[in-house]
């Protein structure tokens, strides 16, 4: 099984990010081959469009499952189309990494909408 996970660092006592599309980097982590790989995430800084961007680099990485604490409209509609599975996780990445591979990580069903709306329409709001 290969994991993505947002991260506030780049090793697995790292911390999950809770903002998926904005964290630090993404750790890309092979469970049966044991490999781990930390890559940047080059567009936290981009002012919009970062949920398909991120969605469609991370889809393009042969992955099964991510590990969010929540995750936005466009990167979730990216990984459903994908078959890619996204599981709630919070805390230690290593944690989380032996949840998943017992299935004891609660897989997230749709979208965190509420939360990236209303990041949207404050950020409309201070433009104007």
């Amino acid at each position: 099984m290969k994991i993505v996970i947002s991260a506030e660092g780049r090793g697995i006592e790292s911390n999950i990010d809770t903002s998926f599309h904005r964290c630090s980097s993404f750790l890309i982590l092979d469970i049966e081959k044991n490999t781990l790989i930390a890559l940047e995430n080059t567009t936290k800084e981009r002012p919009s469009e970062i949920g398909a961007t991120v969605g469609q680099i991370i889809s393009n990485q042969d992955i099964d499952a991510v590990i969010a604490s929540d995750i936005g409209p466009t990167a979730f509609e990216i990984f459903e189309r994908h078959g890619i599975k996204v599981c709630h996780g919070d805390g230690i990445i290593e944690d989380a990494v032996k949840q998943i591979k017992y299935g004891r990580l609660p897989e997230i069903t749709k979208a965190a909408i509420q939360r990236y709306t209303s990041l949207k329409q404050s950020k409309m709001k201070k433009e104007n």
